[in-house]
């Protein structure tokens, strides 16, 4: 939160005085409310932070696995915490500022996503990770993102490119949820990391030593609205495009191009997840075949506007295929309609019988929702 948690949540809803902590008091208060936190939750830990930090708005702890009954307001009791306010799994306390009348300290204990699930342990370290080092996985998504590769709250992903136009849900491609397995895709320093770094710089430039990086595709990249919102809200990023990359001009300029489809195969191999792929893209072109023949069935018929809806609703209700031949059912099907891509044995021979009957598919569609419509009327007693 940034420090900011309080701004409206004091008396009255007037903001509290939450000044910016040197390290010192930091490091003080947040040994403290540490250990006040390990005998409720399994894990408790902070994020690893940026190095050379001058000052801190505020505490962010992780949390996951309930070693015993907590309430948001219990664990402000445990901590002396005198208010407290909860955004989504982030609970945000304010706790007297050692020393200085009046003052409060922030500190937020976020609960892993999935505590309590067989997933609770990976998905609290890979939380740990997508927070540490402030906006570092922000500059890997960026560098990385017209690779296909996505970091999120439930791991690294590759957006599969046939599917993400039209279902960026459904086009991730679940990799892993270890760091270091991710981090070892990349082609990043695993033990660097671990180890940690000494200064921005050295952040950067793990950034870049990286095997997909590219200073062309970086330089080429299609910024999008929450990008511009970085460069103004988020200084280590900012700092990275505006500062850092045009004062190292020659980093990333003499390595291999990846392609989308390279790094495609590339994570399909290191993470076995062929079999996977190969059912996500049998989906996709079972949907591409069947958005096509329903093109084609369009164009056959001679209707448009409401009466060319009707029309194809009526065709995919009162339709039903045996030995892959179509025929005028005598009872509508609503539901679990079948894809006549896969039903059919001729597209040819579907069209010329849809030429024929579309008619009295969209008569009975006509009579089936009228009939609906005046039931409804009589049920409500209008």
């Amino acid at each position: 939160m940034g420090g900011q948690a309080f701004a409206k949540s004091g008396p009255g809803g007037t903001a509290i005085l939450v000044p910016r902590m040197p390290t010192e008091v930091y490091r003080r208060v947040a040994a403290e409310i540490q250990s006040q936190l390990e005998p409720i939750f399994h894990q408790v830990s902070i994020p690893r932070d940026v190095p050379g930090k001058p000052d801190h708005g505020d505490i962010d702890f992780l949390v996951e696995g309930s070693l015993s009954q907590w309430t948001p307001h219990s664990i402000g009791k445990d901590i002396g915490a005198e208010y407290h306010v909860k955004h989504g799994n982030t609970l945000s306390y304010a706790v007297p500022y050692p020393g200085l009348p009046n003052a409060y300290v922030q500190v937020d204990v976020e609960v892993s996503p999935g505590n309590g699930s067989a997933e609770a342990v990976e998905l609290y370290n890979w939380t740990w990770f997508m927070k540490a080092y402030s906006d570092l996985l922000q500059i890997v998504g960026v560098c990385h993102r017209s690779l296909g590769l996505t970091c999120n709250d439930k791991g690294l992903h590759l957006r599969v490119a046939e599917i993400e136009p039209y279902n960026k849900k459904k086009s991730l491609l679940f990799l892993t949820r270890d760091p270091s397995e991710a981090m070892t895709f990349y082609g990043f320093n695993v033990v660097k990391y671990w180890d940690g770094f000494a200064d921005m710089d050295e952040i950067y430039e793990w950034v870049v030593d990286g095997c997909f990086f590219s200073r062309t595709i970086f330089e080429d990249r299609i910024e999008k609205n929450n990008d511009r919102a970085r460069l103004r809200k988020r200084p280590m990023y900012s700092k990275f495009v505006d500062e850092w990359i045009p004062s190292h001009s020659s980093l990333g300029k003499d390595r291999k191009i990846w392609t989308r489809d390279e790094v495609l195969q590339e994570a399909l191999t290191t993470f076995s997840k062929q079999e996977e792929y190969a059912q996500m893209m049998e989906e996709h072109n079972t949907r591409e075949q069947e958005e096509a023949l329903w093109r084609s069935i369009r164009e056959k018929i001679p209707a448009e506007n409401a009466a060319l809806g009707l029309a194809l609703k009526g065709l995919k209700r009162w339709v039903g295929f045996t030995d892959g031949q179509p025929y005028i059912m005598e009872v509508p099907l609503l539901e679990d309609q079948p894809l006549w891509s896969k039903a059919i044995t001729s597209e040819s021979e579907l069209l010329e019988w849809v030429s024929e009957h579309w008619g009295e598919a969209k008569r009975l569609e006509k009579e089936r929702a009228g009939a609906a419509k005046a039931a409804g009327k009589t049920n409500t007693g209008l």
